[in-house]
C-alpha cells in the first residue's frame, strides 16, 4: 500500500482525507508491475477528481476466494451514462473530470486491459450519494 500512501501525501496537500478499511492479511496472484500501474492510476484518479474537503476510501477485503480492492471518491456530475464509458479511450468529461489537467483518458483502459491480462476484473459504478467506486479483482492466492 505504499502507493495509496504517497497518494495519501498528495491528498492531504489538497485538503482530502483518505480512509483506508485493509481487512487483514489478503493475498491474490498478481503481476506486481501491472498491478502497481493500475493502484497508481486508480489513486492518481481519486485524488485528482476529488472536490477539496472530500474523502476517498480505499479497502481491501476477500470475498468468495477473490482479493477485493476497491477505491471510491465523490464523483460530482457524472452520471451512469458517464461511468459506462469511464473504460473508452480518450473519453473524459470536461465538467466532472478537468482534475489536474494531466490526464489524456487512457489510464482507465489501459489499467482493465492490464487488470484483464492477468485474470483480474476492474469495475465502475456509480453508487449512494454519488460517490464513484472502482472494483478491482482477482484470484486469491492459497
Amino acid at each position: 500500500m505504499a502507493l495509496a500512501a504517497a497518494s495519501a501525501a498528495r491528498a492531504a496537500e489538497r485538503g482530502l482525507r483518505v480512509e483506508f478499511a485493509l481487512g487483514g492479511k489478503i493475498a491474490g496472484h498478481a503481476d506486481p508491475v501491472l498491478l502497481r500501474s493500475i493502484l497508481g492510476n486508480l489513486f492518481d484518479n481519486a485524488v485528482d477528481y476529488t472536490p477539496p474537503g472530500g474523502a476517498i476510501a480505499v479497502a481491501l477485503t476477500a470475498n468468495a476466494g477473490r482479493a477485493e480492492l476497491s477505491v471510491s471518491n465523490p464523483a460530482g456530475a457524472l452520471t451512469a451514462e458517464d461511468v459506462a464509458r469511464l473504460f473508452e479511450r480518450f473519453w473524459r468529461k470536461e465538467a466532472a473530470r478537468s482534475g489536474s489537467g494531466h490526464h489524456a483518458g487512457l489510464g482507465l483502459p489501459l489499467a482493465r486491459s492490464f487488470a484483464e491480462s492477468m485474470e483480474w476484473t476492474l469495475t465502475a459504478a456509480l453508487e449512494a450519494e454519488g460517490r464513484l467506486v472502482f472494483r478491482l479483482a482477482g484470484p486469491g492466492a492459497e
